[in-house]
Order: C-alpha cells, then structure tokens, then sequence
C-alpha cells in the first residue's frame, strides 16, 4: 500500500513539473536562434504606444516571449530618428501565430527628424552608451518616462545637459535620485539637483518635435551656413558650415527636437546665410509648421539664339522678368556665331504660370541674348 502511495505522488509530481509552464525566452535569443521575426514600423512622432511591432513565431511549438527594456531600434530612413523602448512586454506566441505590440519610442538622435508612419525599423538589439540600464531603470520607474525620459535619454545619447533641477512627486523621489546618480556617472557632468513637490503630479517638461523640411533655389554655386537661432533670432548652434552649394533647388530635412516647458509654445528661427552672413533663405519654426515639403514645379523650354559673334565664358542663366537671377543652369567655354537651340528644364519654387527668361551671359553679368519661357 505503501509503495503504491509512493508511486502515485510521484506520479503527481511528475505531471505537476509537466503542467509548468515555460520560462520566457528573451527576444533577441529568440530573434537570434530564428525562433521568432519581429517587423516595426513607427506610428507617427515619439511618446506612449509610437513604435508598432509585430513578433510572429516561425516554430511549431507555443512560445512564450519576453520584450526586455533597453531596445534600439534602427530607422529605414537614413534621416529619420533612431528609437529606444524601455517597456518590458510578456506575452505567449502561437505555433505559426503573430502579435503586435505597441512600445513608448524615445528619439535617439536629436538632430535627426520624427519619423513619420509608416518608417520601417529594424531591432538592433540593447542599446549602448549606457541606455540599456536607463531602460531597466524607466520600466522599473515608469511615472518619469513622460517628464523627463526624453531628457535621460538625450544625455545619454547626444550628450545634452540634464535639466539644473529635477522635481518629481515624493512617489518619484526615490528613482529619479537614483537615475540621476547613474546618468552623473555615466556621462561625468555636473549632477543635478533632484527635489520633490507635492505639486510636482503634471509633467513640467514636453518634447518639442518637429520635422523642418527646408527647401532653398541657389541661383549660382556658393558658400553657406545654415544656423539655428530663438525666437529673438539670437544665434544658437549651426546645423552645417560653410556647405558648398550648387545651382538649383536644395533639400535640407532636420529635425528641430527640444525638451521645454509644458506650458510653452517654442519658436525657432533657421537662417541660412552667405559667406559673408547675408541671409539667403529664413524659415520660423513652431508648433503648428507644416512638416510637408513644399511642391517643387517642373519648367521646362526650348530657346533659339543668333549670335552675331563668337562668345567665350558663355554662361545659361534664368531670370525673371524683372531681372531676378533665378538660376544659372549652364556653362559653356566657347559658342561660335551663328544659330543655334538650346532645350532644358529646371525646378523652381515660385507659383504656377510664373515667367521666365533665358539669357546668354558673360562672365560679368553682360547679356548677349534672351527669350522668354512660357510660364507652366
């Protein structure tokens, strides 16, 4: 009797060993062992529930599945933000079955602009400049996530000062001191000073994120410095300097991305100037600018000329009417005299049915001949 009670109980703990159920396999060991694909795709700017992921199980069997914090998530688009997660997910996938999850993305790059959906992005694994920790530290103190995450972050990963003074709820106290005393030495700046308020419950600090897309129509080949200035147009940092730039219409896609007072409404000036500081094209940027680009038109024309003599240095340049040099879309060493055509096309930002001229010019801005373009 007493063996078969012996042998039932271990039959009991047998079948109960079998009923428990699986630790979760971390993600990246189930990405690297081809157990799991993972696609993500951005939502639409930074904050809770941005970056959309699909896990999928390629295996026969139920998998359970755990999303660590810590995550870096790499940008289809070359200039288009880099992304970290700091969520921790668990969930059970299905033989064969697919799950979408929403993570909080951080930006990773601060002058690179908010992706917009639907960005592909690609896991590449924990994140390194110490951010993985931070990630670790944010799932565990989640409530400092929307005030000053992005802040922690930054520091991290482009090295922008923390904020003099950090204040949090008393329920905070405890991990925003302990975040800030890991950032302090990780990154050797100065520590900041973190207190609580009873009245610190709204977060103080909003992300300022926006796309600025700017398009500039150099009329010649030249020099220029693009600068970043506040609202009074005080100069404040250059996003390049001393840019060669070549004739015809110029993209620039920046991302003008700040942490500032919730209760504000920032405005940043972007100045792109000459060689010798003469502001060629100014754009105010806010929170309600377009974060479209601009429609570019397409001129195209066909122009005969009859020169009464050879011309050397000849240089093909578009006006407008009123002499405003628009482009010089050519060069030539030498035209001999004669007649000849000449066909070619252009982009332009001014408005439909604009007019224009192509002229023959010297080197000194001399015109030797000109026809009108039919505005299109």
């Amino acid at each position: 009797m007493k063996r078969l009670l012996a042998l039932l109980f271990l039959l009991f703990l047998v079948r109960l060993a079998g009923a428990a159920p699986a630790p979760p396999v971390d993600l990246l060991t189930a990405i690297g062992q081809g157990q799991v694909t993972l696609t993500a795709k951005a939502l639409n700017g930074l904050g809770p529930e941005t970056l959309a992921c699909i896990l999928t199980n390629s295996g026969p069997k139920e998998l359970p599945v755990r999303v660590p914090p810590g995550l870096h998530f790499v940008a289809a688009d070359a200039g288009a933000q880099d992304l970290f997660t700091f969520q921790q997910q668990l969930l059970v996938l299905a033989p064969g079955a697919s799950r979408t999850i929403r993570l909080w993305g951080f930006c990773m790059e601060k002058h690179d602009y908010v992706p917009r959906s639907p960005t592909a992005y690609t896991c590449a694994g924990r994140a390194e400049k110490g951010l993985a920790a931070l990630g670790d530290s944010l799932q565990k103190y989640p409530g400092l996530a929307g005030s000053y995450g992005q802040s922690f972050v930054w520091h991290l990963s482009d090295g922008e000062p923390l904020p003099t003074d950090i204040e949090v709820s008393p329920a905070q106290l405890r991990g925003a001191t302990n975040i800030v005393a890991y950032l302090a030495s990780v990154s050797s700046q100065v520590r900041s000073r973190v207190r609580s308020s009873a009245t610190a419950r709204a977060p103080r600090l909003k992300t300022f994120a926006r796309r600025v897309p700017l398009l500039y129509h150099s009329p010649t080949a030249q020099v220029a410095t693009l600068q970043v200035c506040n609202a009074q147009g005080q100069r404040r940092y250059d996003l390049f300097t001393n840019r060669r730039l070549t004739p015809g219409v110029l993209r620039y896609t920046f991302g003008m991305n700040e942490t500032v007072d919730a209760a504000s409404q920032p405005v940043y000036v972007f100045r792109l100037v000459d060689a010798q500081g003469k502001v060629l094209k100014e754009m105010r940027v806010d929170e309600n600018t377009s974060q479209d680009e601009p429609e570019l038109l397409h001129q195209t024309f066909a122009a005969e000329f009859n020169l009464a003599k050879p011309i050397k240095n000849v240089r093909f340049r578009v006006r407008r009417p009123d002499g405003t040099l628009v482009e010089e879309i050519g060069q030539h060493p030498y035209l001999p005299a004669g007649k000849f055509r000449y066909s070619s096309a252009f982009y332009h930002l001014y408005p439909a049915g604009t007019a224009f001229t192509i002229g023959l010019e010297t080197a000194a801005g001399e015109r030797v001949a000109s026809q009108p373009v039919a505005g299109q």
